[in-house]
């Protein structure tokens, strides 16, 4: 074959999936924990045990150190206090620093001992770093190893630090998946309560629906009674007046038009109060002033603006076209007052009686048939909003498995598949 062609590819082997069930992830997650946590400690337990062992050696070398002589027979006079001066830094940043980390048995250990060597390797560093040259005219001999004990200690806490963090990380995993559950079953809660919510809505809406066809069936027998024919009769007599009041109302209003003009300008020239309190109320509406009560004072007011237009006070384009109307107007105010005064009584009859009457029962019938419905609705709103809420949370449980899947995986190295079945609602 050339080119490799028809060569058999090689299959990896797909990773063993376990079926497992919602319950269980939390015991598998717990059990992942404590093992890869027990790991890690004993990781960092050991770390340190090597490094409180550099902290002896460093300890040993401070000791040699303060022990040895500096010999300055070939150093520079003027560098003498400043060789001496460095040495007793190294010797007190060695002595306060180069102690032992007490052992880690726990997570908190961890953080402490981290702490602790991050605070003296810097407290060493910083000497060594602004001594240098000093350290090399006096302890030459012990300065590279002490260089590489910080090093080697400075690496030891970085893989303790490490180890803190995959701690730490292992921890957020466990949380993630008991979080994770807790959201599930808080889901299936708020689906179960939605469609408990949801079905209590419906029996609201029977209940609803029930009672509408029982004040419908009472307020049709009401409708066929007497008592509502009578009704009815009253209500439609009242409708006739009101018709009769509009029109009348409506030709009340052409006829004192014809006056309008020299009404509107006697308003400038009458003095008298009460006559212009009435004129205003003439040139408002003066349907209202046709009753026997304001009779007379129309009259008067119109002879007041008759002797105004013939005196000329107040100037029309026609006097005689003018007082002809003024004429017609007081002759037609007389049968005006009757004919309202016959429209009034009728209407306030009619509305005597229907307060008689009292249709109070159809009144209470119909406010009920309202409240009925306005249930209706709100149990109708309440299906919609319960359902859609219960599919809501339905819909956003598989993530939450998948969330608590991921975090089995990262936390076992072992892929998990869970069996999970809704509840029922």
């Amino acid at each position: 074959m050339v080119f490799g062609w028809g060569r058999k590819k090689t299959v990896e082997p797909e990773s063993e999936v376990r079926s497992i069930r919602l319950e269980e992830a939390p015991e598998i997650s717990k059990e992942a924990h404590r093992r890869r946590s027990e790991q890690t400690i004993t990781e960092a337990s050991n770390t340190l045990h090597r490094t409180n062992s550099l902290i002896r050696e460093l300890g040993r070398i401070r000791s040699d150190i303060e022990q040895d002589d500096i010999r300055t027979d070939d150093v520079d006079k003027r560098l003498i206090p400043l060789v001496a001066k460095g040495k007793r830094m190294l010797l007190d940043a060695l002595r306060n620093n180069a102690v032992e980390i007490k052992p880690i048995r726990d997570y908190e250990d961890m953080v402490r001992a981290n702490e602790e060597l991050d605070h003296h390797l810097k407290r060493v560093g910083n000497i060594l770093g602004k001594q240098t040259r000093v350290i090399h005219i006096f302890a030459e001999k012990y300065a590279a190893r002490l260089k590489q004990i910080l090093e080697e200690v400075d690496e030891n806490r970085k893989s303790m630090t490490k180890a803190t963090n995959r701690y730490q990380y292992d921890t957020e995993l466990a949380d993630s998946v008991a979080e994770g559950i807790r959201n599930v079953r808080a889901l299936e809660q708020s689906v179960l309560d939605n469609a408990g919510r949801g079905r209590q809505a419906e029996r609201e809406k029977a209940d609803a629906e029930q009672h509408m066809q029982r004040v419908s069936g009472q307020i049709a027998e009401f409708k066929s009674s007497k008592e509502y024919s009578d009704l009815l009769k009253l209500q439609e007599r009242m409708e006739e007046g009101e018709a009769a009041r509009a029109a009348l109302a409506s030709e009340v209003s052409t006829q004192f038009t014809r006056v309008s003009r020299p009404m509107s300008r006697y308003v400038h020239v009458s003095s008298d109060k009460e006559q212009t309190a009435l004129l205003h109320r003439v040139i408002k509406n003066p349907y209202d002033t046709m009753n026997r009560r304001d009779m007379d004072g129309v009259i008067t007011l119109l002879e007041g603006i008759r002797k105004a237009v013939l005196s000329r006070s107040i100037s029309v384009k026609d006097t005689d076209k003018a007082s002809d109307a003024i004429t017609q107007t007081e002759e037609a105010i007389g049968g005006f007052v009757e004919r309202a005064a016959d429209i009034e009584a009728n209407v306030r009859g009619a509305a005597e009686m229907i307060k008689k009457s009292s249709p109070t029962r159809l009144d209470a019938l119909e406010k009920d048939m309202e409240s009925l419905q306005d249930d209706r609705r709100r149990a109708d709103q309440k299906i919609v909003d319960t359902a859609n809420a219960a599919r809501l949370a339905a819909a956003s449980i598989p993530a939450e498995i998948g969330r608590v899947q991921d975090s089995l995986l990262r936390i076992t190295g072992a892929r998990y598949q869970i069996e999970y079945a809704p509840p029922r609602s």
